[in-house]
């Protein structure tokens, strides 16, 4: 991958910019995909640009934030949350034309673990461990309950999980579908006939994937100090028990959560 004259594309770059809105072509005008493969290889070796000065002043934004929260009388909780092996949240984000899918913060590019992933995660594992107090810490109505009263926002807020104090570690992965024809016919919308029949004489294709391996995210919930006590062991239960994003089954996702000091 070439820049211009006196342009450099180090780890400074911005991965939102980078993976969300550069797409390569070949003469044909077809996605050229060793562009996509450079995309991850840059990825990879420069963590998705996370410069460490720039992420410690965000890091010391957001607790200087927190701690104004607690100031004004708000419950707040920490986790820090350490993959045990491999997550891959945001896999099937179809944001980029090389189907590159990681979550991505908004303005700075680094990975991140979406509030709302982190509450369907945290409300699923109540719900399944039997948990009380449910549509009031969540809100209502809640996914397959009926709701026992009108619609309302819960109390406990849970913001995007950042990388706490210094850059995770970003790790390219290798999924390889042995029918592809079948699934990119089925995920093209076709139907019936329509639907190339798998078969063991279509060749294996290597697809490649973006996750996060290693590294520390901060897990931040903020409300009714009960009520965020309670969503916390939630939360931390559910890094080891359900996991977080996709390919769970595959043993990715899941995570170390330790409640902060303070």
């Amino acid at each position: 991958m070439h820049s211009a004259p006196g342009v450099g594309l180090g780890a400074g770059a911005n991965a939102l910019i980078l993976l969300h809105r550069v797409v390569f072509v070949d003469d044909e005008g077809s996605i050229d995909k060793r562009g996509g493969d450079l995309l991850l290889k840059w990825a990879a070796v420069e963590g998705l640009g996370q410069e460490p000065g720039l992420l410690q002043r965000v890091s010391a934004r957001r607790t200087a934030m927190l701690d104004a929260l607690r100031a004004r009388g708000a419950g707040v909780a920490r986790l820090r949350v350490r993959p045990e092996w491999r997550m891959a949240v945001g896999l099937g984000n179809r944001a980029n034309p090389h189907e590159i899918g990681l979550s991505l913060h908004g303005t700075y590019g680094w990975p991140v673990i979406p509030g709302s992933t982190l509450k369907g995660m945290t409300a699923a594992w109540a719900r399944r461990s039997g948990g009380a107090d449910i549509e009031r810490i969540f809100g209502s109505p809640r996914p397959g309950v009926d709701a026992r009263e009108a619609a309302r926002q819960g109390t406990v807020r849970f913001l995007d999980a950042l990388p706490a104090d210094e850059p995770v570690t970003v790790t390219v992965d290798v999924v390889t579908p042995h029918a592809q024809p079948y699934y990119g016919s089925a995920n093209n919308g076709a139907s019936g006939s329509g639907v190339v029949a798998p078969a063991e004489h279509h060749n294996p294709i290597p697809s490649m994937f973006l996750t996060v391996s290693g590294g520390l995210f901060a897990v931040d919930l903020t409300g009714p100090a009960d009520d965020v006590r309670q969503a916390a062991r939630w939360c931390r239960e559910a890094f080891d028990e359900l996991g977080v994003g996709a390919k769970t089954a595959a043993g990715y996702g899941y995570a170390n959560a330790m409640t902060a000091e303070g």
